[in-house]
């Protein structure tokens, strides 16, 4: 997970950008906790083919 501080282009307002690498398998229960935590929360999801790079091995 990282999380970036930014701010909104239209709003003008910070905003907090979390991204997140699941697993298919995981795809639900995040949407589950995140919505639990912020309803207007915006979820983007792509595929991705492969993770490199350090703290891998914690995946």
């Amino acid at each position: 997970m990282t999380i970036t501080e930014a701010k909104g282009y239209y709003s003008d307002s910070p905003k907090t950008v979390v991204y997140i690498v699941v697993n298919r398998f995981q795809v639900g229960k995040m949407k589950e906790l995140v919505h639990g935590n912020d309803r207007s929360a915006y979820i983007s999801i792509a595929e991705i083919a492969d993770v490199y790079g350090a703290n891998t091995d914690k995946v």
